[in-house]
């Protein structure tokens, strides 16, 4: 895997031996900030060389606990389907630890909430993929009045109800000390995705169609789409310096 950097309003990385430390500063919830390091260009169109089966197996701690810690982190696969403002340029499609502070609201689970660390993969169909049919034809449809759509009110619970429809999406709540080290690791296979900390397996979900991109970042992020229809991208404020640190052992 070749990695790069991207840091964006002071974002940094330092490494120390085989440990890789990404940092953002104290910021204001007016900007944005990140640092991350992934395999992919962020200019459109973005291109993606992962494909199943890949395994994804490293070490990581946080600089503080699950609630303490503010914005998102995380590693694995996704396709960076949202502009930063939260606009929709693709059908989401992940397979990643995922951290999201409780500004954060994403609801995939019913019964889960909307923050918190977590084991989790989401695949939503292709418009061009085999065998989809209407409901690949209805996804791309969604996606040309959906930015659009989920900024009105009254149409946007609609229209979230109606992107839940095709979407498959599994996740588990990870109940561990975000600040020590733990192992995780990832399988993507072609029918299903696999999730193990410490060895032990915490969820087995469907398989996101590829290509996907690696990342591992952490940023002030807040990301709010609710079964009730609030739909929001925003920033959090950062009080003091915050970091995930890893050790990529494939």
């Amino acid at each position: 895997m070749k990695l790069k950097h991207h840091l964006v309003n002071g974002g940094r990385v330092e490494c120390e031996g085989d440990a890789i430390r990404l940092i953002i500063p104290p910021t204001t919830d007016a900007a944005y900030t990140d640092a991350q390091l992934d395999d992919y260009e962020h200019a459109l169109p973005r291109r993606f060389v992962n494909l199943p089966p890949q395994r994804l197996r490293l070490r990581a701690r946080f600089s503080h606990p699950a609630s303490v810690l503010k914005g998102t982190a995380g590693f694995g696969f996704w396709n960076h389907p949202f502009t930063r403002e939260g606009g929709v340029i693709e059908p989401p499609r992940n397979a990643w630890f995922f951290y999201g502070s409780p500004e954060s609201n994403m609801q995939l689970m019913r019964d889960l909430p909307g923050h918190g660390f977590k084991a989790a993969v989401l695949n939503t169909p292709l418009p061009s993929a085999e065998g989809w049919g209407m409901r690949a034809n209805l996804t791309k449809a969604l996606m040309s009045v959906g930015n659009l759509a989920l900024r009105l009110p009254g149409i946007s619970a609609l229209a979230l109800a109606a992107a839940r429809s095709f979407v498959q999406a599994s996740e588990t709540v990870l109940a561990l000390d975000m600040t020590q080290w733990h192992t995780y690791e990832l399988d993507w296979l072609s029918t299903d995705t696999i999730f193990r900390v410490d060895g032990e397996e915490v969820l087995r979900g469907p398989a996101p169609a590829g290509p996907l991109g690696f990342v591992a970042w952490v940023d002030n992020y807040r990301a709010v789409a609710t079964r009730e229809g609030q739909y929001a991208f925003s920033y959090v404020e950062v009080a003091e310096e915050q970091w995930v640190e890893l050790r990529i052992e494939n």
